[in-house]
């Protein structure tokens, strides 16, 4: 019986291959690059709704669900479309929400959201 070597599966394609004096660069075809954007515009439509709620409540109690659900859907979105901070801070806030202790912190959490969708939209 012959042992099985480990066999390298990594794939190179070029675009430019037909011009031997171009350099060669991986396939730049995103298939998701019509998802992000529109996950971008949904996300500066997000963006208005936590300014919205930021400015409308004093305390986070009363709009909480709601945020929470926004955070969520953030979280998951972000990560699936490669922004990880926002990712990571939406789901920060998520947390801090439904454990509904620490309303300074889940304010901080918000105002660190909102300032990364801002930087991301810029």
């Amino acid at each position: 019986m012959r042992d099985k070597q480990p066999v390298s599966t990594q794939a190179c394609f070029c675009l430019n291959t037909l011009d031997p004096g171009m350099e060669h660069s991986p396939i730049s075809n995103d298939p998701f690059a019509a998802l992000r954007q529109r996950f971008l515009a949904r996300c500066a439509d997000q963006l208005a709704a936590l300014k919205a709620t930021r400015e409308q409540s004093a305390a986070l109690g009363t709009s909480g669900d709601a945020l929470a659900r926004i955070a969520h859907s953030l979280a998951g979105a972000a990560g699936t479309f490669g922004f990880a901070e926002i990712s990571a801070r939406a789901s920060a806030l998520e947390a801090l929400l439904i454990e509904k202790e620490h309303e300074a912190a889940a304010e901080a959490a918000l105002d660190a959201l909102i300032a990364e969708i801002e930087r991301t939209l810029q």
